[in-house]
């Protein structure tokens, strides 16, 4: 994640200094820098800690600095002085689909616009049509991309916050004065979008870890703080709270502020009943003559992901003897229930089905036994087949899909039948090399590595627009795993996209769905599907639908994925991973899996690979 934040770093300070009209060279310079470092298939922190950073093609003396220095603050002083010139609205324009810093610089010098207020008026006046390479249809994408932008206002993917919010823990964490801090708020339930960061942290000393909070390098702004709580504006424009209690209330905080609120109010509702109450500052037994203590604990509940309600305000106000809280554990046993996980903490029927002991046994990251999507240098992947095996086989998984593009991606460089027979030989032949297994083939016996390792033949084959598949059944016959997937003629209607995906499906070779609603989380809106006939015709094929773990795409969402499970279809989740690093992206996967009441039985890849085969429709 580092690495997708110096990138960051880099490609803003490429669009402003193309909307300023500096150097195409230089410009050029931080464009590649951002590629490359995305592209980087190691830890961009570990690469500067062993003073390597000249090593990386483009990155000279002038660049490494800027790395280092972001890196050890979050930002640079470079950055920082660009984004000095500019009126911050532009910035905002960036964030719209399709919008690059070309654009904003034509509308911000020759109609100088300063924001995306004024960049929508004038897109509805119909006055960016005069611009170079801006046409009636621009214009209407500019407009489409303002809206999608607005219904996602105030959120950001929850990728993009995560670095931010793990670097500040980090920070706090080896402060003396701290005892504990722990994200809290909706990225540690894992929701896709975050509104703001929640920190809490315990300390006998909160005014000096409140000084320590408002003075590190990620702030950018303090708009708040007091002997226990602090708010700031951090890189990037995001809000983050820092709230600091007692060692003995930071159990108690760490669930308040974690949320969500309805499953808070939930469980203060449940409290009152037991005689109980329960807010940030502890776990209270109410006195027995009453004093109304907890009424209207629903009432006056903030809005958005914040858990914080108006009762919150009094440490222990109507209430009597203080409960010992050393744990969430504890603090559920005290309400009479078992520990329920964070992302399941929704109010989606969590607490109906602690009260029953059905709370699902969640899948864990170490469950998982192999991807079953990734790619290589034979379409758009940035690795070579063996890079990639061993990837797979480092992180103890039992196999690896190799599932690249096929002919009709032709700028992803897809396979067409005799590239892809080629690539099958090349793994099989891998197979034999490290223990004797044969592979790349459905009927070819489990083979793979002495220790027990498979590297599988599959692809990514598109699904045409009229639901055939890219390429012919003899081919798709022969390979491991075929996973089937839209990458174009997004602009369908409903039915015809829905008809096309189970079109394929209904193909005898293909076993899963890939990122079934093509969304990008924050850029690109899911193209119009109904997804509850295409799970029931899932469930009718016995075809798989696939989490893509890609942190932007989270497809199929949490929602549907329980939809899924609960039509008893089972869910693949693949990394789509193009380099090494990104195999790592399962955590994300699985977080998205685990909102979505997964168990290890309901996920296809949490299964040793025979047990796999005997599910496919070729079995």
């Amino acid at each position: 994640m580092k690495n997708a934040a110096i990138a960051a770093m880099f490609q803003e300070i490429a669009d402003l200094l193309a909307i300023k009209g500096d150097d195409s060279f230089k410009i050029r310079a931080y464009e590649r820098a951002a590629r490359t470092i995305v592209e980087l298939t190691e830890d961009i922190a570990t690469v500067a800690a062993e003073d390597r950073l000249r090593d990386i093609p483009g990155i000279g003396e002038a660049l490494a600095g800027k790395i280092r220095e972001g890196l050890e603050t979050g930002s640079c002083s470079f950055l920082e002085e660009l984004r000095r010139e500019f009126p911050a609205g532009l910035l905002e324009m960036l964030q719209v689909s399709g919008v690059g810093a070309r654009t904003v610089a034509r509308v911000y010098h020759d109609l100088h616009l300063q924001s995306l207020a004024e960049l929508e008026a004038a897109a509805r006046a119909g006055r960016l049509q005069g611009l170079p390479k801006i046409g009636p249809k621009t214009e209407q994408n500019i407009l489409a991309g303002i809206e999608r932008l607005k219904r996602s206002q105030g959120r950001i993917p929850m990728w993009s916050a995560l670095p931010l919010a793990q670097s500040m823990v980090e920070r706090l964490r080896i402060l003396p004065e701290v005892d504990q801090v722990e994200l809290a708020g909706s990225l540690r339930r894992w929701k896709d979008t975050v509104g703001d960061l929640d920190l809490v942290a315990s300390s006998k000393e909160p005014g000096r870890v409140i000084q320590e909070f408002t003075r590190l390098p990620e702030v950018t702004a303090v708009t708040g703080a007091g002997e226990t709580k602090a708010g700031v504006i951090a890189v990037g424009g995001i809000h983050v709270d820092l709230r600091v209690l007692p060692p003995e209330d930071f159990f108690t905080a760490l669930h308040h502020f974690t949320g969500s609120k309805e499953h808070n109010v939930r469980l203060r509702g449940r409290a009152r009943h037991m005689g109980l109450k329960i807010n940030e500052y502890g776990l209270f037994r109410v006195p027995a003559a009453g004093d109304g203590a907890g009424a209207g604990a629903a009432a006056g509940e903030g809005s958005g992901d914040d858990p914080r309600g108006a009762e919150d305000n009094a440490p222990s106000a109507g209430a009597g003897e203080k409960l010992k809280v050393e744990s969430e554990e504890d603090l559920y046993r005290w309400l009479g229930l078992p520990f329920i996980p964070p992302e399941l903490r929704e109010d989606r029927g969590e607490i109906e089905a602690a009260e029953a002991g059905r709370l699902p046994g969640l899948l864990d990251l170490k469950d998982i036994r192999g991807d079953l999507h990734t790619h290589t240098d034979w379409s758009d992947g940035r690795a070579t087949i063996a890079v990639m095996a061993e990837a797979g086989r480092a992180r103890g998984y039992d196999y690896l899909a190799i599932a690249d593009h096929t002919k009709s991606l032709a700028f992803a460089r897809g396979l067409d039948e005799t590239r892809l027979r080629q690539q099958m030989e090349d793994i099989a032949a891998y197979n034999k090399a490290h223990g004797g297994g044969t592979g790349g083939g459905g009927d070819t016996p489990a083979g793979g590595g002495g220790d027990g390792f498979r590297l599988l033949a599959a692809t990514e084959v598109d699904i045409l627009p009229d639901g055939r598949l890219d390429l012919p059944d003899e081919v798709l016959s022969g390979l491991d795993f075929v996973t089937a997937s839209v990458h174009s003629g997004f602009r369908q209607t409903r039915e015809q996209m829905t008809e096309r995906v189970c079109q394929a499906m209904k193909n005898p070779h293909v076993d899963s769905i890939g990122h079934p609603t093509g969304r990008l989380i924050g850029r690109r809106e899911p193209y119009e599907i109904d997804l509850e006939k295409v799970i029931a015709c899932a469930r009718a094929t016995g075809t798989f639908l696939e989490i893509n773990a890609s942190p932007d795409r989270l497809d199929l969402s949490d929602h549907y994925a329980r939809e899924a499970k609960e039509a008893g279809v089972k869910v693949v989740i693949n990394t789509d991973a193009h380099d090494p690093r990104r195999l790592d992206e399962m955590l994300f996967g699985v977080h998205n899996a685990r909102r979505a009441w997964l168990e290890p039985n309901d996920v296809v890849n949490a299964h040793p690979w025979e047990e796999v085969r005997r599910w496919l429709k070729k079995a």
